[in-house]
């Protein structure tokens, strides 16, 4: 005979395990929704941990979303996501108000007579760091109010170009009017503008088509579970697939503390150490890690010499121990 279980008995053990839920989860976000339609989804799967994201993708777009869980909606200013990958489709002759097949179309024009070393000649000034002036239906704010507000109402406020570099941006297929391009760039680079620009430097306008996120910092959309995996598999695999917080921060160096040094650190009081104690990665390396042996505690500390010492201050502590510090 089975024994009965009282579910009511279960539901503390389910909320203490989300609470306990500290990482980083990659999410290939289908077209059609928001960024934050998909956070709200895995919030209702992981509730009552904190959920968020480290970069928007327009509803049009797919591929990589970064998805912090947890402590890791504080990593937000370590990541290193300062690279971005993109697949860009591009629709060359077309010019809309919003740089994407969802504005109004303001210009045509037919660009059969583009050659592939045509558009690859366009292409050579957008490499290195260009000046971008974003495009108007996006978030940035003019005077308080979100540009996109304004450009609904047909307010189209001039905006000052902004400094993005672009690392990478490749030809692919160029099948009249559609043109492929593979994009590597810094982070708040906008592809619709990219699109617009040039098209308008091809004289035939264009507006993009498709964009799919492929690869954030050291991030890959490989690495990624779809929401349909998650909505079958449910928690589960989302515990199975976090990244925790200390191997998203890999890019930032360890140094080991004693016990007692950590729990200095912990209440935010700074500590000293011997020089031969430290060694930089480098002269320019401003930040460090400091991780307890169970893996339960992470504090980020900024080195400052002092005399024949350096003093760690914490910067950041993240407690994935689920009790109060």
């Amino acid at each position: 005979m089975s024994a009965h279980v009282d579910a009511r008995n279960l539901r503390p053990n389910i909320v203490r395990e989300a609470a306990r839920l500290h990482g980083i989860l990659l999410v290939d976000k289908p077209e059609g929704i928001t960024s934050n339609d998909v956070v709200r989804v895995i919030k209702r799967k992981v509730k009552p941990a904190k959920v968020g994201h480290s970069g928007t993708l327009d509803p049009a777009a797919t591929g990589l979303l970064v998805i912090l869980i947890g402590v890791a909606t504080r990593t937000l200013d370590h990541l290193n996501e300062t690279r971005k990958c993109y697949h860009m489709v591009v629709k060359l002759g077309e010019e809309t108000d919003s740089a994407d097949k969802d504005g109004r179309v303001i210009r045509t024009s037919d660009p059969s007579h583009l050659t592939l070393n045509d558009i690859e000649r366009a292409l050579i000034p957008y490499r290195g760091v260009i000046d971008q002036i974003p495009p108007h239906f996006s978030a940035i704010k003019k005077e308080g109010v979100p540009i996109y507000k304004l450009a609904r109402k047909g307010i189209f406020p001039q905006l000052a170009p902004r400094k993005v570099e672009i690392m990478s941006l490749v030809a692919g297929t160029w099948n009249c009017p559609f043109l492929e391009l593979e994009l590597t760039c810094s982070k708040g680079t906008y592809a619709r503008s990219l699109a617009r620009d040039i098209g308008n430097d091809l004289k035939v306008g264009a507006r993009l088509e498709r964009l799919r996120r492929t690869e954030s910092g050291s991030f890959h959309v490989n690495q990624a579970v779809t929401l349909d995996e998650i909505s079958e598999a449910g928690p589960d695999l989302i515990r199975e697939r976090l990244i925790g917080v200390s191997d998203s921060l890999s890019h930032i160096p360890d140094i080991r503390m004693l016990p007692g040094e950590m729990n200095r650190l912990m209440r935010g009081a700074p500590i000293l150490v011997q020089k031969s104690r430290f060694v930089p990665a480098s002269n320019q390396q401003r930040l460090f890690k400091v991780v307890s042996a169970s893996g339960g505690l992470l504090i980020l500390v900024n080195p400052e010499p002092q005399g024949q010492e350096i003093a760690l201050r914490p910067v950041r502590v993240f407690n994935m121990l689920g009790t109060d510090l």
